[in-house]
């Protein structure tokens, strides 16, 4: 299956441990899908689980893999939310950045370097 916006988020249900009460929550809250409030979400969740079970744990290292296949995709709405909502909403500050920094693809890379060097060229 060829990973899209519309499917992501089944896809981090389908891979990711821990996800699917996550999705129930936001659902449960929000009484419908917001996608790049659901990739904040995720944020939150993924800095947790680096915390207390390590940034190579399953959760983080599945989500990773995953976000780094829909940077690979051409599906440019894709693009937009993992960027946007994913990799903007990274805490530097936060304990467990660096590590789950290093479990980024060079997709996912080479965007947060955007993000942290907007005057860079390369």
């Amino acid at each position: 299956m060829k990973l899209t916006y519309d499917s992501i988020t089944n896809e981090l249900r389908r891979i990711v441990p821990g996800f699917e009460r996550l999705y129930g929550d936001h659902l449960e809250q929000y009484d419908e899908l917001l996608p790049h409030v659901l990739m904040g979400d995720l944020v939150r969740y993924l800095l947790e689980v680096a915390r207390t079970q390590g940034p190579r744990s399953a959760p983080v290292r599945k989500a990773m893999e995953l976000l780094e296949e829909g940077m690979n995709t051409g599906d440019l709405k894709l693009h937009e939310l993992i960027s946007a909502s994913f990799l903007e909403n990274l805490e530097r500050s936060d304990p467990s950045y660096l590590p789950i920094r290093s479990m980024m693809g060079p997709k996912l890379s080479a965007q947060l370097e955007r993000f942290e060097n907007p005057g860079d060229p390369s």
